[in-house]
């Protein structure tokens, strides 16, 4: 005996563009969270070489490490898009030996409390000049606003807080 069958097997176009509407929406989640992610791993990242270079320009200014043979001031200069390190007790932009480093280009130094915009490393010591209570700190966040961590240096140089 043979059985005939009506029915039809497959999906519907209404279940077909219920799974794909899920799909969609799960990749967006996905999509976001992941840009997230690249803009905390940038601000870290640029925190991770500020960090490197406060510790190496107070390194110098401790080792006297100047050209001249003699001890020199060591210090960093903040723009808000990137930092210059210097030579000397005063940030001076014709200075030859100044190097400058940019953070990224969705990176940006805000609320900079240091006088001056300006770490400066004591010869020898290595403590920062001029240090002030209370004006200590620097945030470099993203563009957007989103993420942003802040720096605190205390008055020996050394960087005790990132938040």
């Amino acid at each position: 005996m043979k059985r005939i069958f009506n029915s039809e097997r497959g999906f519907t176009l209404v279940e077909l563009g219920i799974v794909f509407g899920i799909i969609a929406l799960l990749f967006g989640f996905v999509t976001f969270n992941l840009a997230n992610v690249q803009k905390i791993t940038s601000i870290n990242s640029a925190i991770d070489t500020l960090v490197s270079d406060i510790k190496s320009q107070q390194t110098k200014a401790m080792a006297g490490a100047g050209n001249s043979g003699t001890g020199e001031s060591y210090g960093i200069y903040f723009q808000s898009d990137r930092y210059i390190l210097f030579t000397g007790i005063t940030y001076s932009s014709t200075n030859s030996s100044n190097f400058t480093i940019m953070p990224g280009s969705n990176l940006e130094f805000v609320n900079s409390t240091f006088p001056d915009n300006s770490l400066v490393f004591s010869h020898q010591s290595g403590e920062l000049n001029g240090f002030t209570d209370g004006m200590n700190t620097i945030v470099i966040q993203n563009i957007q606003g989103l993420g942003k961590k802040t720096v605190t240096v205390n008055r020996y140089g050394v960087i005790t807080k990132i938040n």
